[in-house]
This record gives structure tokens, sequence and C-alpha cells, in this order.
């Protein structure tokens, strides 16, 4: 991979990883609570907010009831999957 991809990959997943982890906090929720409300593990919702996966579509609509993720978190997270960003 060169340099120019790895640092859109380092900001598509940053994205992904802030909007997820600002929904939660801001909640007040655990990673627990919301990995057991979408059905995933604790580990993958770690793994989402910290850049290292994205989430599926399917994972992702679960979120967005669970997160009250707005329309527009969806398309930046669905744009950042659908350019390369590594999914679940």
């Amino acid at each position: 991979m060169d340099t120019t991809k790895t640092i859109q990959y380092q900001c598509k997943a940053l994205v992904i990883s802030e909007i997820l982890q600002a929904k939660r906090s801001a909640l007040g929720l655990s990673q627990r609570q919301v990995a057991e409300s979408v059905g995933v593990t604790t580990a993958s919702i770690s793994y989402y907010e910290s850049g290292k996966r994205t989430p599926s579509l399917d994972t992702l609509i679960l979120l967005k009831g669970t997160l009250k993720l707005s329309i527009r978190d969806c398309v930046n997270i669905i744009e950042a999957i659908s350019n390369g960003i590594q999914k679940d």
C-alpha cells in the first residue's frame, strides 16, 4: 500500500471510529452494552472505535438504532467503507 492510500485509510478509519465512540459516550453506554444490543462482541466494538476494523453494513444498521446515528453519520461511514476500508 502506498503512502497516499495509507493516509487515506487512516483518515477514513479515524472518522468512523470517532463517530462511533462519540455517539456511544454521549449516550453514556459502555462498549459491552452496545455490543449486547447489536449482537457482536465487545472486542468488535473496541475494534470499530479504535479504527482497526469497520462494521459491516448490517452491523451499521443495528448500530444506527442503538447509537441514534444520524443519516449523515451513516452516509459518512458507508462512504468510508465503500472506499476500501476493511470490513469485519
